[in-house]
């Protein structure tokens, strides 16, 4: 492809999800350091407002050197995650959706002792928050908007105060929300009747 034509995020659409094995080559091996070589694709636009590089990107894997490129099969994930949650919330709350952990390779998970059966490995999770919204106030309007999700986590402040959302098409969606308190573990937490409401 040539250096000055074709905007990355269409020229990715247009190719597929297949074009990660070439991206791999370009890269020695990592589809992210290809996309970056080959123009950027790896800033491809999932849905309206969100990117795959910043559902894919982890502090933790850039301090420690490892690729954590989300799979075909991730990516894939991710994109449907975006299309049927965050994009609907991004428009409702009409400011940004920070996402403060998106993608977890196994070995970024296991660097950050995540959970062996975390859904953010296949794709299926996201850490966010959002300006002028408390964790809670934002975990009662995903729920209040109706979207699909497994689970919505809203986190205490001391264990940093942000709301883990995901979905899946893996099995029926659980619609489990819970609570992570300062104290540890995690607690059934029932939104407000009005949040219920759709």
């Amino acid at each position: 492809m040539s250096r000055g034509g074709g905007n990355p995020a269409v020229l990715f659409g247009f190719l597929g999800v297949g074009f990660i094995t070439l991206l791999a080559v370009a890269g020695g091996g990592s589809p992210a350091r290809g996309a970056a070589t080959v123009g950027g694709i790896v800033k491809s636009k999932l849905g309206q407002f969100f990117t795959l590089a910043e559902l894919a990107r982890s502090s933790v894997a850039e301090r420690l050197g490892i690729d954590n490129t989300p799979p075909p099969v991730a990516q894939a994930n991710l994109e449907r995650l975006v299309l049927r949650v965050l994009d609907p919330l991004r428009a409702a709350v009409g400011r940004p959706v920070s996402v403060t952990s998106g993608y977890r390779s196994a070995v970024v998970n296991q660097a950050i002792d995540g959970s062996p059966t975390s859904q953010h490995m296949s794709g299926e999770a996201v850490d966010i928050k959002v300006d002028g919204l408390t964790a809670v106030q934002l975990a009662a309007v995903i729920v209040r908007l109706g979207v699909p999700f497994d689970q919505v986590i809203w986190y205490a402040p001391e264990r940093g105060g942000h709301v883990h959302v995901s979905y899946t098409e893996t099995r029926a969606n659980r619609r489990q929300t819970l609570h992570a308190p300062a104290s540890g573990g995690y607690v059934a937490w029932t939104p407000p009747a009005s949040a219920r409401a759709a």
